[in-house]
Formats: structure tokens, sequence, C-alpha cells
């Protein structure tokens, strides 16, 4: 799924591909233990202060995983797909970087105030948009 999203399909190499399904895996494994760990952690389940430290850096480590998967796949990915990549990554960081920033004027005037995790939605729906964009650009 990842490779067929951020590659254009004549350029995805059986490197690529397979980078692509590491990404995937590591990114679905964050997730799950990003929602478990939430869950556990707000209803109270886990109290004890060790296990809910353990249960924080558990999760960013697979996070961590994730982004360097993310890393080797650029680093082993032709030129044009690490340029589609590395242009989605900016369109998604500026978009981000606009709304999270410019969205501060709205909350002044009784918007209601943003949350972390959906300013790092609209980042990441700016990266997807932005790699489909340049993907276009290329094909």
């Amino acid at each position: 799924m990842f490779d067929q999203l951020t590659l254009p399909e004549d350029c995805a190499t059986a490197v690529d591909r397979k980078n692509g399904r590491r990404i995937a895996a590591w990114s679905m494994a964050w997730a799950l233990a990003f929602v478990a760990s939430t869950w556990l952690l707000r209803s109270e389940t886990v109290t004890n202060e060790p296990a809910s430290w353990m249960l924080a850096v558990g999760c960013l480590a697979l996070g961590a995983g994730g982004l360097l998967a993310f890393r080797r796949f650029l680093l082993e990915a032709d030129e044009l797909v690490r340029r589609i990549q590395l242009e989605g990554l900016a369109f998604g960081f500026g978009v981000g970087l606009l709304i999270a920033l410019s969205y501060q004027l709205f909350e002044f005037v009784g918007a209601p105030v943003l949350d972390v995790g959906e300013a790092v939605t609209i980042m990441i729906v700016g990266y997807v948009v932005g790699v489909l964009l340049a993907t276009r650009r290329y094909q």
C-alpha cells in the first residue's frame, strides 16, 4: 500500500517496495502501540509509574523505528523517488507550520484550540498531497 501511494508505478524498484513495506509495518506497529498506550494510560488501567513510562518509551521506540525505516528508504531510493518524497515532506512541513502558527490568530477570535494531534494530521495530509502533486508532475 505505501509504495502504491508514494511511488510512481514505473519507478518503484524491488528495493523501494521492500522499504515501503518496512515503513508500513513499523508505522502500523507504532499506531497500534500508540492507540493501546493512550487507552491504557487514559483509562488508568496502568497506574504503576515505571510501567507507564515503559509504555511511553516503547511507543517512542516504535516510532523511531519507523523514522529510521523511512530514512533508509530515502537513502536507498533513486533520485526521482527521493525528490518526490522530499517535495512531499517540504510541502507537508510548510502546510503544517503555516496552519499551526496562523491558527493561533483564529484562537484569539474565538476558534477552538487546535490540538497537537490535529496539527500533526494536517502535516500528514500536506505530505500526502505534496507527494501526489510531485508524482503527477514527474509522470
